[in-house]
């Protein structure tokens, strides 16, 4: 495929607003006493709450023996309390991980490649990056299906029992909050189905590399696979961008005087390849993209406190669901040692399929 237009930004950095993901191993984070004392204290709780959910559950579940005359409402309702401590255990754990996972993932890549600076820095897959509509499904159905678990007990309360609440005003409000938390598990609930819509359609794509890790004396060549859902495009663009990431520091406000960071990208450089008029699309046909760095370009570097990426965005006006998804792509300084040859685009392997005969990462 041939651009209708090829555009190069403007010198400068430009912020980037929207939906934007944290890329960075270690982005904003602090090492020490105080970390190690935080991410403890995290489990801590954690270990608390679920707990309490699971013995919760067991007596909900009649495993554990209690004295019926404590338990003021059905088994069930009992049981999805439980599950709600439960889970939120489980988040608090899943937040502290997301914390140390990086660090950890750090020192096993150091330790693995002493000397592959590219794999040191990130757990690169030499041929190619892939991303899946299915990863962002997943939290998009666990969401409404865990505020549907922590709701079944307030309906519970607003719609099922008896003589809980005495006075019309205190049912009232009982009932009016509960709906409007139920209407937000409608919302979730449609959203969850729109991305099951995208992952049945776009499934997994990837970009492939010719070489790895890219060089930034060289052109960046590379070649984007999609996935079958995709057969015709009216418009989109293909943009290659140099991005630098960072917590920006906030104020403290709210009730508790908590801080609010803020996760800014500033993009440095970035090439467009534009598609302009509509165009045919066969099924798992490749896209051969080529760029042209500049002098100055700045290297990947994402295991830096202030990291800096490479990411090719592609962005498709399809006929039905629109196409918008981003790919890393390793882009490093010249080094004394050549760079590894990539599969050739003939090569349809899956990674899973790879993962599973060479235990790569």
């Amino acid at each position: 495929m041939t651009p209708d237009r090829y555009e190069i930004s403007p010198p400068g950095a430009r912020r980037l607003d929207g939906a934007l993901q944290e890329r960075g191993a270690r982005t904003g984070l602090t090492t020490g006493v105080g970390f190690a004392v935080g991410a403890v204290f995290a489990f801590a709780v954690g270990a608390v709450f679920a707990a309490i959910g699971t013995a919760i559950i067991l007596a909900g579940t009649k495993v554990i023996e209690v004295d019926p005359r404590s338990v003021h409402a059905p088994y069930w309702v009992l049981t999805m309390a439980g599950a709600s401590f439960a889970e939120l255990g489980l988040v608090v754990w899943g937040m502290a991980w997301r914390q140390l996972a990086p660090y950890r993932a750090r020192a096993e890549a150091i330790r693995r490649h002493p000397n592959e600076p590219a794999l040191a820095d990130y757990r690169w897959h030499p041929e190619g990056f892939e991303v899946s509509e299915w990863q962002r499904f997943a939290p998009a159905l666990l969401r409404p299906a865990g505020l549907t678990v922590f709701l079944s007990v307030f309906n519970w309360m607003a719609f099922g029992a008896k003589g809980e609440f005495e006075g019309i005003t205190a049912q009232l409000m009982i009932k009016g909050i509960t709906a409007v938390f139920d209407l937000l598990a409608v919302m979730l609930w449609c959203l969850a189905a729109w991305q099951l819509g995208r992952a049945l359609k776009f499934g997994h794509s990837r970009v492939a590399f010719t070489t790895f890790p890219c060089r930034l004396s060289d052109p960046v060549v590379l070649r984007w696979q999609p996935f079958k859902g995709i057969n015709r495009i009216n418009k989109g663009g293909f943009t290659l961008r140099c991005v630098t990431e960072w917590w920006e520091r906030g104020g403290r406000s709210g009730f508790l005087g908590l801080r609010k960071d803020k996760l800014v990208h500033d993009e440095t450089w970035s090439a467009k390849w534009l598609v302009e008029q509509p165009r045919n699309f066969h099924p798992r046909d490749d896209v051969e993209l080529r760029y042209e760095l500049p002098a100055n370009a700045q290297p990947t570097n994402l295991s830096a406190p202030k990291p800096v990426y490479w990411e090719l965005e592609v962005k498709l006006d399809l006929p039905g669901l629109n196409f918008n998804q981003a790919y890393l792509i390793p882009i490093y300084a010249p080094a004394q040692t050549p760079a590894v040859k990539a599969s050739s685009p003939e090569s349809r392997m899956g990674f899973d399929e790879k993962e599973e005969r060479d235990g790569s990462p």
